[in-house]
């Protein structure tokens, strides 16, 4: 009988590291597939940045109110419509034929992303009751996104070479499907659904800022910031933020509570995981068109470039984990957000012919920093909240990281010339990237500056 409970409780934990590695890996293996994507559908760079951003949008905008989805209905059964949703949108990308159908199920994607990520840790909270086992659980449910980030260039590369961009969606499939199977075999659904009201106006005027002023940032790159276009989706964007301001201080379940941004602990981790959010999916973005648009890298190598990034943070971010109870998260958190600035310096002196030589120790810099700041900023958001809101904290901050990246990209990719084969578009791209990164790497020491800053609790 044990051992029957035991291997339940391991193919519990595989259904579940299964969704949150496919997840993972969907933010890298992406981007290396960005300049396939780009010939083969004629996309522009403003394309590009909608089919990333379209993901991460409907990511962030509906990642806070999916926890109260599985509290009401139940975590198991909202996974498990998340893994089909995600797999949907997967296999209609890898059918795309052009880059806005692409956008659309990229976005579909992100919709069974924000549906299935908060039920992963929901339900493997309920499958393993006791805190070292859940403890241990939780380490390899990380480690499993952890590896993701790390395997999933290399495996884009290959998959890119072998079949051609379609492949990084299909490989999803099985994936799923393995997950769907040891979901319904091995997890349980979690117990006392609680009725909580869903935030629906806060939920759509979420959704609108965020696409509006990301929107207006990717256009304002494409057509100027002083055409029309941008200009209204920026004032409609700021519009929608007000009013989302406005109905979340109002309602008395609001999707995102706003008192515990007067905690300042609170607030600093969030606006660090901004930061964060901005510098990396930005530089993710950036470096997979400049790998093989300028260094002219095939897919693979483009892919294995970004070992040194995606292996410091996987493997610093657990290990910093074990000294964060006994500093505090201050120090760690200042000290990675500095590293990242340094490594944006550094790759701000890329020039055309720049070899690898130049890249890999500024990645390998960036990559420990992230490390360095992810896991303490989790800690000081958990902190600064009764226990019972630990789950609301997460998600927010976890969101904050997600907006950070849809603008990295946005402003970011809004300085790199519309198409490859523009006039001196070498020249144009390295000098939009050096803006980007001097704008990164003082973000970052703000970033820094909060972080090291004794904040007064309240009392």
């Amino acid at each position: 009988m044990a051992t029957d409970r035991s291997i339940r409780k391991a193919l519990a934990l595989a259904a579940l590291c299964l969704g949150q590695f496919m997840l993972q890996l969907d933010t890298t293996i992406v981007n290396v597939a960005l300049p396939s994507i780009a010939r083969s559908l004629h996309s522009s760079t403003g394309g590009l940045q909608w089919v990333v951003d379209g993901y991460i949008l409907a990511l962030a905008s509906l990642l806070l109110s999916s926890g109260r989805i599985g509290d009401r209905s139940g975590h198991k059964r909202v996974y498990l419509v998340g893994l089909g949703i995600f797999a949907l949108g997967s296999g209609l990308c890898a059918l795309a034929t052009s880059t806005s159908e692409l956008v659309c199920f990229r976005a579909l994607q992100g919709v069974g992303a924000a549906i299935e990520l908060p039920a992963t840790l929901a339900l493997l909270t309920g499958a393993f009751p006791g805190a070292r086992e859940r403890a241990q659980a939780v380490g390899i449910w990380a480690g499993s996104g952890g590896l993701s980030l790390v395997l999933g260039p290399v495996i884009g590369g290959l998959l890119i070479r072998a079949f051609g961009w379609p492949a990084i969606f299909v490989v999803n499939l099985p994936v799923a499907l393995l997950a769907a199977v040891l979901t319904v075999t091995a997890v349980r659904e979690s117990p006392n659904p609680t009725p909580g009201r869903l935030d629906l106006p806060g939920q759509a005027l979420a959704g609108a800022a965020l696409s509006l002023l990301a929107g207006a940032a990717i256009e304002g790159g494409r057509q100027g910031f002083s055409a029309r276009i941008p200009v209204v989706l920026l004032i409609a964007g700021a519009g929608s933020l007000l009013a989302f301001l406005l109905v979340e201080h109002r309602r008395p379940e609001p999707m995102l509570p706003l008192g515990y941004f007067r905690d300042r602990a609170y607030a600093a981790a969030n606006a660090d995981g901004l930061v964060m959010g901005f510098i990396m999916f930005s530089i993710l973005f950036v470096f997979a068109l400049y790998f093989q648009q300028i260094a002219g890298d095939s897919a693979l190598q483009g892919g294995l470039s970004f070992i040194p990034l995606c292996g410091a943070f996987a493997i610093t971010g657990p290990l910093i984990g074990r000294l964060v109870h006994r500093v505090g998260h201050r120090a760690p958190m200042a000290t990675g957000l500095t590293l990242i600035s340094l490594g944006a310096l550094l790759l701000a002196r890329l020039g055309v012919d720049s070899g690898y030589g130049q890249v890999w120790p500024a990645f390998l810099i960036i990559g420990v920093g992230y490390g360095m700041t992810s896991t303490p900023m989790a800690a000081a958001v958990l902190a600064a909240v009764p226990s019972r809101r630990s789950g609301m904290a997460s998600a927010t901050n976890n969101t904050a990281r997600q907006i950070g990246g849809v603008f990295g990209i946005a402003i970011l990719g809004s300085l790199l010339p519309a198409t490859p084969d523009s006039r001196n578009y070498a020249q144009h791209f390295v000098a939009g990237l050096h803006g980007g990164l001097l704008a990164a790497a003082i973000c970052a020491l703000l970033g820094a500056a909060l972080a090291a800053t004794r904040i007064p609790r309240r009392a």
